[in-house]
């Protein structure tokens, strides 16, 4: 083999070898997002705007993990039954999952991916100082999992543990941040707002939110190997509790897995 063939054919095994990365997207926990009225929903006043600082820096977390060494980058749309996102304003180094409803197991399979990472996650229904927190619907009071508090994001690293994946990282408000905290000691976190009052919050200029979440992707990236998965051992159960309002019995779900539990949950054979 000639000798540039040769360095074409390292090369490329060099990029296959490098880290598979899943990223799930949110609206609630991007900077400057804080009215559930106007900036979550088309249509409304302030949602492209949303949409525009979400999209700057979700593509600051993927430039980051591209330089980083990932060699796949998927992006799924986790907001609005997964059909927020604009294709044609994506980074290209990166894929995109859009459509509904989500399956079970999140579009994860055993060692699929790397790692995940979260960009404009919101934290859990409930959660002290969460800047509109909800799990799933804003009608849930309560979701546990084997009696542990969960919101999207346990559910999403729950599922990925159950694969063999860890969660490396997440942006979104400060409760967010300390909720993955709590199940990945390790993991990056960018808190790129805060609440500031009962119905107001205090964000990070969005330059310097994406700087800070490029270094963050940069470190979980590069360090990726050494993040362990939230394993769930043994039978599990998923149990929804409703605010009073929305006149819901609680519910509950129980498989000999998580993933069983889920795909119960929702509705999968």
């Amino acid at each position: 083999m000639r000798l540039p063939a040769l360095l074409l054919a390292c090369s490329a095994y060099a990029l296959a070898e490098g880290p598979k990365l899943l990223i799930v997207t949110d609206m609630e926990g991007v900077g400057g997002v804080n009215n559930a009225e106007e900036q979550l929903l088309p249509g409304q006043r302030r949602f492209e705007e949303s949409l525009r600082i979400l999209t700057g820096e979700l593509n600051a977390a993927v430039s980051a993990a591209a330089a980083a060494g990932a060699s796949t980058i998927v992006v799924w749309d986790g907001h609005d039954g997964s059909r927020a996102f604009a294709l044609d304003q994506l980074d290209s180094r990166a894929s995109l999952i859009q459509g509904r409803p989500t399956p079970a197991n999140y579009y994860l399979s055993d060692r699929l991916y790397d790692g995940v990472l979260f960009i404009g996650q919101h934290a859990m229904a409930g959660a002290k100082g969460g800047v509109l927190a909800h799990s799933q619907s804003f009608n849930v009071e309560r979701i546990t999992l084997n009696g542990k508090p969960v919101g999207e994001i346990g559910q999403m690293a729950a599922v990925a543990g159950y694969f063999h994946i860890p969660v490396i990282m997440l942006a979104g408000d400060q409760a967010a941040c300390e909720e993955i905290i709590d199940l990945q000691p390790k993991a990056e976190t960018v808190a790129v707002k805060r609440l500031a009052g009962k119905n107001s919050t205090l964000s990070l200029p969005h330059d310097v939110a994406k700087q800070m979440i490029r270094a963050a992707v940069t470190r979980a990236v590069k360090n990726v190997k050494s993040y362990k998965p939230w394993i769930i051992e043994g039978p599990a159960e998923l149990k929804f509790e409703y605010k009073p309002e929305a006149n819901r019995p609680w519910a509950s779900y129980r498989g000999a897995t998580v993933l069983e539990a889920f795909e119960k949950w929702l509705g999968k054979p």
